[in-house]
């Protein structure tokens, strides 16, 4: 079974304590910092090590995220806490950032790593990337399906690269690919990348086209995935770890979730089993339970924990229709019937049509739902229960005809409480071979696995075993004492006594004492065995703080007005345009850019159409931009089959004499082109040491993130080694802030959103019109969604050009040719100083459809708690 790890999440350290009581076989939890699930309420140093003494003890482990974009002035700091991490014993940290994944190689090369699904490691090129880069596991995007992941898998037995495999399994989705969305960051100052989003997608949204609303809800609001009844399939796709969402969920949630999955895997593997062994398959039977009953509890338990109903998920090849949920996005529980009348304070609900048998009983919680709005109650007054029928006393406000759901139940809760204490279960197979030496005291080997390595130790009793009065002592009472595991991490494997004479005595106390003190010993070397040697240790302590000293002191030629940096750093800067059509390139290419990014996805309706005649398009733009460098700007989220499609394109217009560059969001991809591959915003360059892992990759030039502000953005471009490396930033544009895998079917009764054409769009919008965004499909199907405010950082180019940046580019996609003539007019009269910055912006504002902001340049995500 590949299938070997439930991993469950911890917002704190009683919700850890259930998960690994109800079964997890790993737990992934956060300490105040540098985990993106900001607000919940994370693990103190204290907490993290008891936690990881507890896990170990118990035969699982600890995964630690350190899963935010980390920006220059926090990487040392990053630095230090990857080391204490590494130092308590954490058994794997959990990394978006790909600078700190260079920096922890770097300094902590036995620290195990695994990829953030952020880091959107689709294809197979970038996993083998991964691999040569020290990530000994990929947290595979949730937009991957089970095909894909089993494609992935045969080629890394087939290429012998020892690569986990990780997927969500259970849990809320994230709407935008890999979760990397900038709503939260533009429109509410707070970032998801680092860990504060707003969660926008759970809102009601209505769509318009051609000015007129086509329709209304929670519109970019997914179900949540439930992979319960596809596990096998997953395991057999090559998935080592399946994992649970939730590290802002509550106790009973986790203990739910945990104890139902633990069942389902535990009764998959007890087949395998069978199977392998060639016995009949059985019903599995757990705790008294058979297998029938266990999967109906399994179902109950779920409609009872929060959810917004549930969906296979992309990785069972479910829809995008099918994955969302667009009629709401809170929990509503289990269906339990409906208000059929209303007598003063007393209510009828007929219960004939419930979802599951279902006996109501004081204490529980129940939701009213009357035209889509649910009010709630704990019950405390049940008059009347039947199979068909229940009436209570309230005196709260509520309509005949409303659905009633059972939302929290009181037995459920009571039932977790048994995981709620600490528990030590006996997780390490313990050998034990007792004798006597020469002075008659009791000695041991004693030896126990911890994965597959054996720990081996001696032990000697102070006791002297006496010569016996009445009852010697027999191989059979030693045995008897000694096997007593009870709360302690082992179970007996094999006992022997041996060379025990005849008439000795040892009383039962001293027996136990035996046993504590080997099991004493045996669970401090197991606490051991996780924790590096001191002198690693130290060293890499050591390094750090010299790193830092250096970094600290580089830093200063930063201070001051003006920095010999700044002074000494050229006034040129470069300009780069991206369009989407050939009139656009024709109109571009007339003005002194360097390059140009072309973009294609939106101008054809299927892969199919798409690499049907990309060739061509390509060689006319080719021909069109001249000497201008011509950049194909590859799809988001591409496929490993695309990369091969792409790659031969490239190859055949190459035989023609046409030399392409490439631009991707792809991390892996840098050296598999023969061409320029420049890397997509999409990549999240946060800091200097995410460009010096980028280069080394191939790449030979990136843009930056515009999250970032001007500050951040001056110090990683001081602390970029290589000067000359082309780093760009996007300056003008309506940002593209999501992609998302939905295709907005399943709308308007199942009908789906019918466009015009590819060059059309739709605009989705909040009740209050505060954000609004126009969505494009590219030739995948995918939407991608455009901010209502355009940046323009015109009136900031002076200050661009003082903190390092070589080039700025224009996003001119879906623009006229006459629009993006005059901008291009007016950014290259800035950058050679010609008229004053204020009147140039004023004149895009005049020139412009869309309000004109400067994202984050100025004041960074302005509502986020920054620490530097």
């Amino acid at each position: 079974m590949n299938l070997k790890e439930l991993l469950a999440p911890a917002g704190s350290y009683d919700i850890f304590r259930i998960a690994i009581n109800a079964g997890a076989d790993a737990v992934y939890l956060s300490g105040h910092r540098y985990g993106a699930r900001a607000f919940a309420q994370n693990f103190s140093s204290e907490e993290l090590e008891a936690a990881v003494e507890y896990a170990h003890l118990n035969g699982a482990q600890v995964h630690v995220t350190v899963n935010t974009l980390i920006n220059n002035f926090e990487v040392i700091s990053v630095l230090k806490y990857l080391h204490y991490l590494y130092r308590i014993g954490v058994d794997a940290v959990i990394i978006q950032d790909l600078g700190i994944v260079y920096l922890a190689r770097k300094f902590i090369p036995n620290l195990e790593i695994h990829s953030s699904t952020q880091m959107t490691i689709r294809d197979y090129d970038s996993i083998i990337w991964a691999y040569k880069n020290g990530i000994s596991r990929v947290i595979l995007p949730r937009e991957m399906s089970v095909d894909e992941i089993r494609r992935v898998h045969k080629n890394l037995i087939k290429d012998n690269i020892p690569m986990d495999l990780e997927v969500f399994g259970h849990g809320s989705l994230c709407y935008c690919l890999s979760g990397k969305c900038y709503i939260s960051s533009f429109n509410n100052g707070r970032s998801a990348n680092r860990g504060a989003c707003t969660q926008p997608c759970r809102n009601q949204y209505r769509i318009r086209y051609n000015n007129r609303t086509v329709t209304q809800g929670c519109l970019i609001s997914t179900h949540d995935l439930a992979t319960y009844s596809n596990l096998k399939e997953i395991s057999d796709a090559g998935v080592c770890s399946v994992k649970i969402e939730g590290r802002l969920k509550s106790e009973d949630y986790v203990g739910t979730i945990v104890h139902s999955y633990r069942n389902m895997l535990d009764i998959i593997k007890k087949h395998e089993e069978d199977e392998n062994e060639g016995r009949p398959i059985e019903e599995v039977t757990i705790d008294g339970k058979i297998e029938s009953e266990i999967i109906e509890e399994l179902k109950y338990d779920l409609d009872l924990a929060f959810n917004r109903y549930y969906t296979n998920g992309y990785i069972s090849n479910d829809s995008p229709g099918d994955v969302m949920g667009r009629l709401n996005s809170y929990h509503q529980g289990i269906y339990v019937g409906e208000i059929t009348n209303i007598e003063g304070e007393l209510i009828t609900i007929d219960t004939s049509k419930k979802q599951h048998p279902v006996t109501l009983q004081n204490g529980d919680g129940i939701g009213f739902k009357y035209h889509g709005k649910i009010k709630g109650i704990y019950i405390d007054n049940i008059v009347k229960q039947t199979d068909t029928e229940i009436q209570l006393n309230t005196t709260r406000d509520i309509r005949v005809g409303s659905e009633v759901y059972l939302s929290y139940s009181k037995e459920a809760h009571d039932k977790l409480k048994k995981y709620n204490k600490d528990l030590i279960r006996s997780s390490y197979p313990i050998s034990i071979i007792l004798k006597l030496d020469e002075n008659r005291h009791l000695t041991g080997n004693i030896k126990f696995k911890v994965e597959n390595n054996v720990i081996e130790f001696d032990y000697t009793s102070d006791y002297i075993l006496e010569e016996a009065i009445k009852k010697p002592v027999t191989v059979d009472d030693i045995i008897k004492q000694t096997s007593k595991t009870g709360q302690t991490p082992f179970y007996i494997e094999n006992i022997e006594v041996i060379d025990l004479e005849d008439n000795l005595f040892i009383p039962t106390s001293k027996l136990n004492q035996i046993r504590r003190e080997i099991l004493d010993k045996a669970s401090q070397l197991l606490l051991e065995y996780f924790i590096p040697p001191e002198k690693e240790v130290a060293s890499i302590k050591k390094e750090i703080k010299k790193y830092g000293k250096d970094y600290k002191a580089r830093g200063k030629l930063l201070e001051g007005t003006i920095s010999n940096y700044q002074k000494n750093y050229s006034n040129y800067i470069g300009l780069s345009v991206y369009v989407d059509n050939l009139n656009l390139l024709r109109e571009v290419c007339k003005y002194p850019i360097i390059k140009v990014y072309y973009d294609p996805s939106f101008n054809y309706q299927s892969p199919k159409d798409y690499f049907n005649n990309i060739s061509k398009e390509l060689e006319k733009a080719y021909n069109i931009a001249g000497g201008v460098e011509l950049v194909w700007v590859l799809s988001s989220f591409i496929s490993q089959k695309d990369i091969a499609k792409s790659n031969k394109v490239l190859e055949s217009l190459k035989k023609k004499g046409v030399n392409l560059s490439i631009m991707t969001d792809s991390p892996g991809i840098g050296n598999i082109f023969d061409c320029n591959v420049y890397g997509h915003h999409n990549l999240n360059v946060w800091n200097s040491y995410t460009v010096e892992l980028l280069k080394n990759s191939g790449f030979k030039g990136l843009t930056l993130s515009n999250e970032l502000s001007q500050k951040e953005i001056n110090e990683l471009t001081f602390r970029v080694e290589d000067k000359d490396f082309p780093l760009e930033l996007l300056v003008h544009g309506n940002l593209e802030l999501m992609t998302s895998k939905d295709d907005f079917s399943k709308l308007n009764e199942g009908k789906d959103l019918k466009l015009k054409n590819n060059k059309d769009y739709v605009t989705l919008e909040d009740k209050k019109r505060k954000l609004k965004l126009k969505i494009r499909f590219d030739y995948n199907k995918f939407s991608h969604f455009f901010n209502k405010n355009c940046l323009s950082l015109i009136d900031e180019i002076d200050n661009i050009k003082k903190i390092g940046i070589g080039n700025i580019a224009l996003d001119c996609r879906f623009s006229s040719e006459k629009y993006v003539s005059n901008i291009l007019s007016l950014y290259l009269q800035a950058i050679n100083e010609e008229t004053d910055l204020e009147y140039l912006k004023d004149t895009i504002s005049n020139l412009s459809q869309s309000p004109l902001d400067n994202g984050n340049f100025i004041d960074g995500r302005r509502l986020e708690d920054k620490n530097y």
